[in-house]
């Protein structure tokens, strides 16, 4: 069954991804909209009738409403909505998520439940959903008290979300938006209190003060009342600068994705693979997998207008890995909740709560497993996951639909123009040979090439000494050289791997076969597979072929080195 999404707080319209469904005359949708403002429950014919036709049904009125039902039925015919006949009337069976209207009210029960930045984030999604007037274009006396009493609802809320904005220090951008609707509404006075506050807290003290007469006078001559006593004490609170209208600390929006690297080439298609709902990027240490995440992250950073979140999970550093229920934390607060749940499943779901509905991108850095990655997943939101990780996490692929993109080692020519951005054109084709050699040892792994660009005032000088890890390492922050990117990749294997891994670099050739690693750890050739596969899902092997393992350069040379060590790590 397809999904189908409900729009009333405009054009009555539905929508199956991006085709419209085609509902046909005015009449026709009077009568789901009847329908679909009281979804999943029975509304009789008569009713039906009433809302649909007002004073005006023909006489043929049920056998005609009994035509539109069943036109309504073949236009979702495949959609995941039906219109049953029950015992004194008509059903619409839908999930409420998927008609505006009950989204609508679902965000305002979630906003009022909550506070600070989270509550402002249900009121501006639930204000997002009005497409102009409810239900335009339709008129029976029903649909039109419907309309209207939605459109008071619609004003209240807004006022509600301009109470919430000034309680957050939004007040500067409040001012432009407060005036105009004050001309609109010129005796309202919550709205002129809410202007004067706005006004106030931005530093137009006379201007606030302004208002307060203009309203008074308006009252005076349309209605022969003074203000509300509120207005009047909200005006001396004003006069005397008291502390109860100072304006509080502004509240922003996360923006928590830390800058990128200056340099990437290469990633043009992958960059286009990122924006769907979750994302994964896997592949080797070292290849740029964060880089890419962040660059994706800082290109897109207007799509996500309810901000960024970010966390590094160490899941390959010298520390432990970040357990998820400390990663919810750090979020929660990130977000404005200030009570936060003890057990990992209440963070989960209270996360995925406040999520819901924003628009907001989420950038889950160097993960473990699919299991510290899944309690951080929002579920149904408007926004976007980036996970990176050396692990395929195929957990997450099979059970969660994350689509993953693994990233490759740069070619030549890409290692090649990142040397020239890094050491300049001129110094790079001076010594071309040089550099060409240089990329093959750094094995077309962006950190082993930034890395050593940095330490190279020439191609030539890093050829030789590029035999040693030890010259891809980089001064007074060993953590940030390439041994180390290595290390923990190793360390995160089990022995048995570990084991083999070792082996692997003492062999002379760089293709192996299960077969040969059998060999070389003394396994019958299921459990050496099963070992190929450790190695491969860890990217410290590539699979070219159905029995066919490659490692490049570097892996080589740091296999090597660990198996010539007399215990090692």
């Amino acid at each position: 069954m397809g999904e189908v999404e409900f729009r009333l707080l405009g054009a009555v319209e539905a929508w199956s991804g991006d085709r419209a469904v085609q509902l046909g005359h005015g009449r026709r949708r009077c009568v789901l909209a009847a329908l679909l403002v009281d979804a999943n429950q029975v509304v009789s014919a008569d009713q039906l009738l009433d809302r649909a036709w007002g004073h005006g049904v023909p006489r043929q009125g049920r056998n005609t409403l009994y035509t539109y039902l069943s036109r309504l039925r073949q236009a979702f015919r495949g959609l995941d909505v039906t219109i049953a006949r029950r015992s004194g009337g008509y059903v619409l069976d839908v999930d409420p998520e998927a008609v505006d209207l009950h989204r609508f009210h679902r965000l305002l029960a979630q906003g009022r439940a909550e506070a600070g930045p989270a509550s402002l984030a249900r009121y501006d999604r639930a204000v997002a959903l009005w497409r102009g007037e409810a239900l335009a274009g339709l008129s029976t006396p029903w649909l039109d008290n419907v309309r209207e009493s939605l459109a008071k609802e619609r004003f209240g809320v807004e006022l509600d979300r301009v109470d919430l904005r000034l309680s957050l220090g939004l007040h500067a951008e409040l001012v432009t938006e407060l005036a105009a609707a004050v001309r609109e509404h010129p005796l309202d006075e919550r709205l002129a209190r809410q202007f004067m506050l706005a006004l106030y807290r931005s530093g137009r003290q006379a201007e606030a003060l302004a208002a307060y007469w203009e309203l008074r006078d308006r009252l005076a001559e349309a209605l022969g009342v003074d203000p509300l006593p509120e207005v009047q004490r909200l005006h001396g609170e004003l006069l005397r600068q008291a502390p109860e209208v100072a304006s509080p600390v502004e509240v922003r929006r996360p923006a928590q994705v830390p800058g990128g690297v200056p340099h990437l080439v290469g990633r043009a298609e992958a960059l286009r693979e990122l924006g769907r709902p979750v994302s994964v990027i896997v592949g080797t240490c070292g290849v740029g997998k964060s880089a890419l995440a962040t660059r994706w992250a800082h290109l897109h950073s207007g799509d996500f207008p309810d901000g960024q979140l970010y966390v590094n999970l160490r899941g390959y550093d010298a520390a432990e890995p970040m357990p998820a229920s400390a990663a919810l934390e750090g979020f929660l607060r990130a977000l404005g909740v200030e009570r936060i749940p003890p057990g990992v499943d209440e963070r989960s779901a209270l996360y995925r709560s406040t999520l819901a509905g924003l628009k907001m991108l989420v950038l889950l850095d160097n993960a473990r497993s699919a299991d510290q990655v899944r309690p951080l997943l929002p579920g149904r939101h408007g926004g976007v996951v980036l996970v990176t990780s050396r692990d395929d996490l195929a957990g997450l692929v099979a059970r969660d639909g994350a689509h993953r993109i693994t990233l490759g080692r740069l070619t030549e020519p890409e290692s090649l123009a990142l040397l020239r951005q890094v050491l300049g054109a001129d110094r790079v084709d001076a010594e071309l040979a040089a550099a060409v050699e240089l990329a093959r040892r750094c094995a077309g792994l962006p950190l082993a090439l930034r890395v050593a660009a940095d330490r190279a005032a020439r191609p030539a000088d890093l050829v030789a000494a590029s035999a040693d890890l030890d010259a891809l390492d980089v001064p007074g922050d060993p953590a940030s050289g390439v041994r180390s990117a290595l290390s923990w990749s190793y360390r995160a294997l089990p022995p048995p791997a570990a084991r083999l891994f070792r082996r692997l670099g003492r062999h002379p050739a760089p293709e192996h076969s299960a077969g040969s690693a059998a060999a070389l750890t003394g396994v019958d050739l299921p459990a050496a597979r099963r070992l190929l596969d450790v190695l491969r899902a860890a990217h410290l092997v590539e699979q070219t072929a159905p029995d066919r393992f490659v490692m490049h350069d570097l892996l080589r040379l740091y296999a090597r080195q660990l198996g010539a060590e007399p215990r090692p790590i």
